[in-house]
């Protein structure tokens, strides 16, 4: 009996393991029922079959023989160069994803540079505008002022000609 583990045992510890750690027993088991969930209450009172899910009975466990084997030195280099097959592969993905990585990097960094721009001229636009409507402004209070000065008055200065 030197390939097999005694079941038995195992069991018996899982048991008292589960039994130490466990504050209730387990006496309710899930119930699984066919078909879709009902939408009102009176879906609730039609009887649907259902089955239940138990856990595999004490006696199915004892059955069972678990060979264990000990580990063999071809396993352990089978392990080694599928390890080492993983690093090699992960180092070609990555020589191949690095000039893509590099462009994504500087489209990044262009982008970046781009919404700068985009919004630096955005306040230069503002500051444009408001001036634009200051002025604006400022022309209708000058054409306000000019209906105020009278179109025909009096020449009370005299003006000096030069000969």
């Amino acid at each position: 009996m030197s390939g097999l583990v005694d079941v038995d045992k195992r069991v018996s510890e899982i048991e008292n393991d589960r039994s130490r750690k466990s504050i209730k027993p387990h006496l309710n088991r899930a119930g699984v029922v066919e078909g879709e969930a009902p939408e009102t209450d009176d879906e609730l009172k039609i009887d649907v079959p259902s089955t239940s899910v138990t856990a595999p009975s004490e006696e199915l466990c004892k059955d069972i023989a678990v060979p264990q084997r000990a580990r063999v030195h071809v396993d352990e280099k089978l392990e080694r160069s599928w390890r080492k097959l993983g690093e090699d592969v992960l180092i070609a993905s990555m020589k191949r994803v690095r000039p893509t990585m590099k462009m994504a990097n500087d489209m990044e960094t262009c982008l970046d540079d781009t919404l700068a721009a985009v919004q630096g001229a955005s306040g230069h636009i503002r500051h444009a505008s408001t001036v634009v409507y200051h002025l604006e402004d400022s022309v209708d209070a000058l054409l306000d002022a000019s209906k105020l000065i009278p179109t025909n008055f009096e020449n009370t200065v005299t003006i000096m000609r030069l000969a």
